[in-house]
């Protein structure tokens, strides 16, 4: 019965999430294990969630903390368990919200990875052939560096969201906000090209979705999984590169870095990228500063 009692108010949590703040699945699906996994420690202390104290929610953060995760796990760990007991309080299921005041710990900051211009280069002008899903893996690439997406952005878009006149497409990012992302000449060129092969098969110009989640059979208008494009974008980095951090988000990287090394103002990236405040964005001002440093230390006669 207890059991049942906590799982219940969790799930109550994720469907408040849901329905009222609009998360996303991916979103729902972190909070759910981060609290489950918080409740199977708990059970040894408290027979319910509503029933524990905020010296619990230190000792669980103890616990996870002798294991080899990382700062910023743990700070997204301590955000759901957090946001959880807010939403107990503010229901008056619980007296008084017992993680308020527990701090969250330093996240470190790590410089983003991205490739050169000159590895960009290579990777899209790769020759990939001519079937459709050579065409569908050098448009993922393309639309990765041309507009900044996210690969979960990017596994949604579907055709009536882009505007082929006016080179946009609108874009669902987290919390379900809703922007525009701009492409050029090229993507264009490449996106057509993409189009006009789909529409020769019948299974396929069916589907919402740009890019559907089956190519060899029907089930549904469903779209790709962002595993299978974390798949095709490693694969083809792999063939230009040997630096085994990159990955689909470097391409995000890519994009606002190169952004900014032409002069962009750090305000449009954060527009152009869907940041929700400015601190996010100044990582890449980061790059600029070491990148600067080293030219500093390779050309000044005193820059050892």
């Amino acid at each position: 019965m207890k059991v049942n009692k906590n799982i219940e108010l969790i799930n109550e949590f994720l469907k408040h999430k849901q329905n009222a703040q609009r998360c996303s699945s991916h979103t729902i699906r972190a909070y759910k294990n981060d609290l489950i996994q918080y409740l199977n420690f708990i059970v040894d202390y408290r027979d319910y969630l509503i029933d524990t104290e905020s010296k619990h929610i230190q000792y669980y953060l103890n616990h996870i903390g002798k294991t080899q995760i990382s700062s910023k796990t743990m700070s997204r760990k301590l955000a759901s368990i957090k946001s959880f007991y807010k939403y107990l309080a503010n229901n008056k299921i619980i007296n008084m919200n017992i993680a308020r005041t527990i701090k969250s710990p330093k996240v470190s900051k790590r410089l983003p990875v991205f490739l050169t211009i000159k590895e960009i280069k290579n990777l899209l002008d790769y020759p990939y052939g001519n079937s459709l899903k050579d065409m569908r893996d050098k448009l993922i690439l393309e639309l990765f560096y041309s507009t900044g997406i996210r690969i979960s952005e990017l596994v949604q878009i579907k055709i009536k969201d882009i505007d082929f006149s006016s080179k946009l497409i609108k874009i669902k990012g987290k919390g379900n906000k809703e922007r525009f992302v701009i492409f050029g000449n090229y993507m264009n060129i490449v996106l057509n090209e993409y189009m006009d092969k789909r529409e020769m098969d019948e299974k396929l110009k069916e589907s919402s979705f740009l890019f559907p989640g089956y190519f060899n059979r029907f089930d549904s208008d469903t779209f790709i999984s962002t595993r299978t494009v974390f798949s095709i974008v490693k694969k083809y980095i792999n063939k230009i590169s040997n630096n085994e951090k990159l990955s689909p988000h470097s391409m995000r990287h890519s994009f606002a870095t190169h952004l900014l090394e032409k002069g962009a103002n750090l305000l449009s990236v954060k527009e152009l990228l869907g940041h929700a405040s400015l601190s996010s964005t100044q990582i890449y001002t980061h790059v600029e500063i070491e990148k600067l440093k080293s030219e500093y230390k390779k050309s000044h006669p005193h820059g050892q």
